[in-house]
């Protein structure tokens, strides 16, 4: 399946994480190329304290952030499936998506 989550902040992010566990594509989508590298390093720092704690193994991190792209034109969550909208809870910028 292929999932497509609007905001890479920590709610979207965080379900980026599930569903690419789960074996889903994910893209992640942000206007905010800075944005995105703070959630892509934030899910590496995730990962790795679950590798510490002997939740997961490397391979099960590679395999989750394989599964995770970054995107930031909108156009590029046009297969989803799914999409999921995780951004600021402004009624103004929730209408604009």
């Amino acid at each position: 399946m292929n999932v497509g989550i609007i905001g890479s902040g920590t709610m979207g992010s965080g379900i980026a994480q599930v569903a690419a566990a789960s074996g889903c594509k994910v893209k992640l989508y942000d206007t905010n190329d800075k944005a995105l590298d703070k959630a892509k390093a934030s899910l590496d720092k995730i990962l790795s304290r679950l590798i510490e704690k002997g939740r997961i193994d490397a391979d099960e991190k590679n395999r989750i952030q394989a599964n995770i792209t970054y995107v930031n034109a909108l156009e590029s969550l046009s297969d989803s499936n799914l999409t999921i909208e995780a951004i600021i809870e402004d009624l103004n910028i929730k209408k604009k998506v």
